[in-house]
């Protein structure tokens, strides 16, 4: 058929800080958005600390 199969390495998120602080970020999100009526504050509110 033509294909051929790549093999990724194995994905280590503990070996990439921005999953850390993606980490964080999706946290703080959680926290905030039962404050905010509309997920777009919430995420703004958020990215003002950042």
């Amino acid at each position: 058929m033509g294909c051929s199969i790549l093999f990724l390495p194995t994905y280590s998120p503990d070996l990439n800080p921005i999953e850390h602080y993606w980490f964080k970020i999706k946290n703080e999100i959680r926290k905030v958005t039962a404050q905010f009526k509309d997920i777009s504050i919430a995420v703004e509110h958020v990215m003002k600390f950042i």
